[in-house]
């Protein structure tokens, strides 16, 4: 035993993996303790494994009596270092930008943060809290979302300012605190879990970043004209879909809304990041009561409508999923198209369905298919010899 550790005393790779071994125990211990190492650390100890593994294999190959050996083991170093060097020089290509900053411009505390820049094919910068040179917070506090392309927003050329088209805050757990879309028809004062009003440029009571506020309260001062939907639930509870704006390729934004004091005050129900979702132009809109409600996304023009299609949602609108339409054998056409949206006769629930077949007269077959589950799954019922 003693004559080994004499051995292994003087040998550089020995020290090698003891550098390696304290540190990723030292990084799984300040992950623990909510901490992450800043790039220096990171680039110091790929340095220092560099030189130790240079360093450990001219060592060897000094220490080698024979020639053969010393080829043999300058032959594996080469083919290791063509296969390994490119992989290094890709890793350290694709690093996101990493850039410290004073403050963000939605922190009350105005403490440093650090924020690291995804460009690829849409920028987006994640920022955590700087702590020194060494650590900042690996929790992530704030993301800006600067939209489609590939750029870093803190490299202003020749005077040019990217613009954020919207800002995330997150807590500990990665979820959402608040959504801040600075292009949106949408006022930006927030309401905490209290429901009392706080601005965002009120410093002294404003947080947004805590446990404490509820995302999707956000006040709406969206105009009649762009109220696609609404329904009234019992006189004080009403729910409804808001037109946003309009995207590209025959796509809208809207944003399902819901108020509890008979329409003095509007806020969004959706557990979405972004506080909206996005459907097609001529979408139908339905609710049954305050939970169950039906999107009729009718999909881009020309494609036969195979990128719409029913929708529910169980939540009073926080999120949608597609429903399910049994094909039965005796209808011969492959594809069902929804007519309209869901409505309650006789107690069960319906909806309307047809057929497209270009060789009959007339070429739409239209269909009565009923719901026995609220809506997520729809069976055939009868022929319908016209809309009824």
């Amino acid at each position: 035993m003693k004559q080994f550790i004499n051995k292994i005393k003087y040998n550089i790779f020995t020290y090698l993996i003891i550098y390696i071994l304290i540190f990723i125990i030292t990084k799984l211990i300040i992950n623990a303790c909510g901490f992450e190492f800043m790039y220096c650390i990171y680039k110091f100890s790929l340095g220092v494994i560099i030189l130790g593994l240079i360093a450990s294999i001219v060592q060897t190959i000094l220490k080698a009596k024979e020639k053969s050996t010393k080829i043999c083991i300058i032959i594996c170093v080469v083919c290791i270092s063509a296969f390994l060097a490119p992989i290094g020089a890709l890793y350290i290509a694709f690093l996101p930008p990493e850039h410290i900053i004073a403050e963000h411009s939605l922190k009350k505390d105005k403490k440093q943060m650090v924020g690291y820049v995804r460009a690829f094919l849409r920028t987006e910068v994640d920022y955590y809290e700087y702590y020194n040179v060494f650590f900042r917070s690996k929790y992530k506090s704030i993301v800006d979302d600067y939209g489609k392309g590939g750029f870093d927003p803190f490299e202003e050329k020749l005077g040019y300012k990217h613009e954020v088209l919207e800002t995330r805050l997150y807590n500990k757990e990665g979820k959402v605190t608040y959504t801040h879309n600075y292009n949106m028809k949408q006022n930006i004062t927030v309401i905490d879990s209290n429901n009392n009003i706080i601005s965002p440029n009120d410093k002294t009571n404003y947080e947004p970043d805590t446990n404490n506020y509820n995302t999707n309260k956000l006040p709406s001062n969206v105009s009649k004209e762009d109220i696609l939907y609404e329904k009234d639930i019992n006189g004080i509870k009403k729910i409804r879909v808001a037109y946003l704006e309009s995207i590209l390729a025959q796509r809208s934004i809207v944003r399902i809304e819901k108020t509890e004091d008979g329409g003095k005050t509007w806020f969004s129900v959706h557990d979405t990041y972004d506080n909206y979702i996005r459907i097609n132009n001529g979408s139908e809109f339905v609710f049954i009561d305050e939970n169950i409600g039906f999107i009729n996304d009718l999909g881009l023009a020309g494609t036969d409508g195979e990128n719409g299609g029913l929708k529910i949602t169980t939540n009073g609108g926080k999120t949608f999923e597609n429903t399910n339409i049994i094909h039965p054998r005796s209808i011969e056409e492959r594809n069902l198209f929804v007519k309209g949206v869901p409505y309650e006769e006789n107690g069960k629930l319906k909806v309307k369905i047809y057929t497209i077949n270009h060789n009959k007269e007339p070429e739409k077959t239209y269909y009565e298919f009923i719901s026995k589950d609220k809506g997520k799954n729809w069976e055939y019922n009868r022929l319908i010899n016209s809309i009824e």
